[in-house]
């Protein structure tokens, strides 16, 4: 059952990447009703087999972000009922996704089932991207219309494009590394990643990638996952292959970007709106969603373009939510930095949320849906090996033939060293 639910929540994720790019609620409600139906089935199954839902710290966050809105809504402090209703609902779905992708990853199988196809996603969707950049004319699939020049595979904004590749980028570099028959295809994968990425031409998003890129390396390296041969091996592969893609794809528009005299102008002037929002309503927020219909009373300047969202996640959700739903937002993320860097896989998690501190990629409830996917599995992730480790523990034996206490196991374990990694559909750390 687990591999049927890992199957149609990837199936899920991917209706809402290749539909992101349709204008009308549609492909949202498209999202949010899978991940719901997911949900429901795994909910059914779980009480036909009168399985327990684990609690776990991770869990409050999640939920507490549903509740903060319903709340808002049922004290009278949203501004506007209808959007919180709907962002209450986008955050329900998240939660749903979670939950069935931390069950999923509880199991190794299933959990490498479920990753492989989110890499596989990853890797044709950046190569649509590549590929479309140049011949598609601003149409998505070569087929709809749409007002922008280029369009990037399905993504229509390149800050949606970018929190895309840097959720999947460690996917494809992890099996670059575990994968000793076919490391060059995964390779292959993560250079096209980085190619579609200055397709993106997204300052934040090259940077955080070479971030990741170097952050995986250094931890594998670090821990004894690879030799010193091997770091330099794949380190030039994929900066060789990456190069010449970058170059086929072309880096001036990107390196002219990093050049400008004042990148973050627009954006700062809407953190200064979106702060004095804050300042008004800091423990109660003007109610999730409503961001848009709040900011014409702080609106600061008039270029003559509707603002819709902050550019900033974190300011956004502190004017909407207030400083708790802030504080739920940024615990899920502090907890995140962990199981990511224990897993190397999980490091964009933490990274698109540093990158919308700068953009607000996690507003498309797709990446918001791949994002809580991710951090799901590992969730599921670090449960297993919780388990597995007490498991191992508590009959432990030390050199000189005494049982061990089962603090003293885990320390010891831990002190041994973690195993090579190795790919998805077999066993890995």
């Amino acid at each position: 059952m687990r591999a049927r639910l890992a199957d149609l929540i990837a199936a899920v994720l991917a209706a809402g990447v290749l539909t992101c790019w349709a204008q009308g609620y549609w492909p949202v409600a498209l999202v949010e009703t899978g991940g719901f139906v997911v949900a429901g089935i795994w909910l059914a199954w779980a009480a036909i087999t009168r399985q327990t839902v684990p609690t776990g710290f991770e869990l409050l966050p999640v939920a507490g972000v549903v509740a903060w809105g319903i709340l808002q809504m049922a004290t009278g402090r949203s501004v506007d009922r209808f959007e919180t209703a709907k962002a209450v609902l986008a955050w329900a779905a998240y939660a749903a996704v979670f939950l069935v992708a931390r069950e999923v990853s509880m199991r190794t199988p299933e959990r490498n089932r479920l990753l492989r196809s989110v890499l596989w996603l990853g890797a044709l969707v950046s190569l649509l991207t590549v590929v479309q950049y140049f011949s598609s004319g601003g149409k998505v699939f070569w087929l709809f219309g749409t007002d922008q020049e280029r369009v990037l595979g399905p993504f229509l904004y390149k800050n949606q494009c970018a929190a895309f590749l840097e959720l999947v980028f460690p996917l494809a570099v992890y099996q670059s590394l575990a994968d000793r028959r076919q490391p060059l295809v995964y390779v292959a994968m993560a250079a096209a990643m980085f190619a579609a990425m200055m397709a993106a031409v997204s300052r934040a998003g090259v940077l955080i990638m070479v971030v990741e890129l170097i952050t995986i390396l250094l931890l594998a390296w670090c821990r004894g996952l690879m030799t010193a041969g091997n770091l330099r091996r794949t380190s030039l592969w994929i900066a060789a292959l990456g190069l010449v893609l970058a170059a086929v794809v072309g880096s001036e528009v990107t390196i002219a970007k990093f050049r400008e005299p004042e990148p973050y102008r627009v954006r700062r002037e809407l953190l200064l709106s979106s702060l004095a929002m804050i300042a008004d309503r800091p423990w109660t927020g003007f109610g999730l969603g409503a961001w848009p219909a709040v900011y014409p009373a702080y609106a600061r300047f008039d270029n003559g373009l509707a603002a819709n969202h902050a550019h900033n996640d974190w300011a956004e959700w502190a004017a909407e939510g207030g400083l708790p739903f802030l504080a739920l937002l940024a615990m899920f993320a502090v907890w995140s930095i962990r199981p990511a860097a224990d897993s190397l896989w999980g490091i964009g998690v933490p990274a698109v949320f540093v990158h919308s501190l700068v953009d607000y990629p996690l507003r498309e409830p797709a990446l918001a849906v791949l994002l809580f996917l991710l951090s799901g599995a590992l969730a599921g992730r670090q449960r297993n090996a919780s388990w597995n480790m007490r498991k191992k523990s508590i009959r432990e034996w030390d050199r000189s033939g005494r049982a061990c206490s089962v603090p003293t196991a885990i320390f010891e374990s831990a002190c041994r060293g973690r195993a090579r990694p190795t790919p998805f559909r077999a066993h890995f750390a």
